[in-house]
């Protein structure tokens, strides 16, 4: 596995300050992989697609609002 080193100056703070700073930043990278490697899955199911980004904009669109009334249905929002 890769590793990533961050410097930071030294501060006068407490050892929970920095291991929530860890578990953060922590995260943070896990989600940005996640995030990299969906995009990247995603250009290659849909590489053959005949659709335009704007439709696909459009299709878009229309499904986060499908999802936001059904979600405010069930109470969710």
């Amino acid at each position: 596995m890769a590793e990533i080193v961050v410097k930071i100056p030294e501060l006068k703070l407490g050892k929970q300050f920095f291991e929530e700073l860890e578990r953060d930043i922590n995260t943070t990278v896990r989600l940005r992989l996640a995030r990299e490697l969906l995009l990247k899955e995603w250009d290659k199911r849909f590489s053959k697609s005949e659709l335009t980004d704007e439709e696909c904009l459009k299709l878009g669109r229309k499904v986060n609002k499908a999802s936001f009334k059904h979600w405010k249905e069930m109470g969710w929002l």
